[in-house]
């Protein structure tokens, strides 16, 4: 068993090296300010062939880390993985949760920071006549929760038109339904209201909850979605994929082009152990980004 999966892994490295022969050239900007905070940065991936092209999109990843932790070097291999495929990329920090911040650092401020970062990324392509007119925001794990909270509340607000939202083991569903009692916990780290028992018999905290569920969000009106959950995922319970199936199944119908899922039967939430799936997200996330950025 140990042979045959060290060869599978040297011919996925063997095809890794031929695409990275193969990819298109790109120049990275490092760190580039949107805002006034500490973390208020982003690096941005451009394809040469972006600058001979009537109109770009832009791809831009969230780090995960459980709100509290991450870095946006985390998403560089996926930024460079689709710039090699000729696409705008770019990756932001944002502030944090933590202790010291309870109150002042919520997931109100991370939408508002993905909105800056937004808005940057335009001033950007206005300097280096790129005509950026389209974003993906994209996430993992705890990105991929903000990402799916802005692309879902904030979609018409956004200061670029937002095609589509691409995730990967994103909290979908915050309430007690996906999480138990841990969902309280979670819910007020990230609104920074201390839930009290009160609360909890009067209904008050379990709204909170839903207020930053993206499940609760999504309707006929809501951005083509593409997302990826794993089998064995100990840290996003298997609810937050139900739930996900559950609202777009009932909202667009089971065979509608306006969302794709892909699961991943083996992995755990690094989404490591299944390459068929692995494949087929990415073929997935290729053709959406020909559908919705035309190209």
């Amino acid at each position: 068993m140990q042979t045959l999966l060290a060869f599978i892994l040297s011919i996925g490295l063997m095809f890794n090296t031929m695409f990275g022969l193969l990819s298109e050239k790109y120049k990275v900007y490092e760190n580039i300010r949107y805002g006034d905070a500490e973390r208020d940065l982003v690096t941005i991936y451009v394809p040469y062939s972006a600058a001979g092209r009537e109109y770009n999109g832009v791809i831009l990843y969230i780090h995960g880390g459980s709100w509290t932790g991450g870095e946006k070097e985390d998403m560089a291999p996926l930024c460079e993985k689709l710039a090699g495929k000729g696409y705008i990329t770019a990756t932001m920090s944002y502030s944090l949760c933590s202790d010291d911040t309870f109150g002042d650092i919520t997931v109100y401020t991370m939408l508002d920071e993905i909105g800056m970062c937004i808005e940057a990324l335009k001033a950007f392509s206005d300097e280096k006549g790129l005509n950026i007119t389209k974003v993906a925001p994209s996430g993992y794990s705890a990105g991929g929760h903000i990402s799916m909270l802005y692309s879902y509340t904030r979609a018409d607000s956004c200061p670029l038109e937002l095609s589509f939202t691409a995730n990967r083991v994103g909290p979908a569903d915050m309430t007690t339904a996906a999480w138990g009692d841990t969902a309280y916990r979670l819910t007020q780290q990230l609104t920074g209201v201390k839930i009290t028992d009160e609360m909890r018999r009067n209904g008050e905290a379990d709204r909170l909850c839903r207020d930053i569920s993206p499940v609760s969000y999504v309707n006929k009106n809501t951005v083509p979605s593409l997302f990826a959950y794993a089998g064995n995922d100990l840290l996003v319970p298997k609810g937050n994929r139900e739930a996900m199936v559950n609202v777009f199944t009932e909202t667009f119908g089971e065979n509608s082009d306006h969302y794709k899922y892909v699961f991943y039967p083996l992995s755990g939430h690094g989404l490591l152990l299944d390459p068929v799936s692995e494949e087929c997200y990415y073929n997935s996330l290729y053709d959406f980004c020909e559908t919705y950025f035309g190209y």
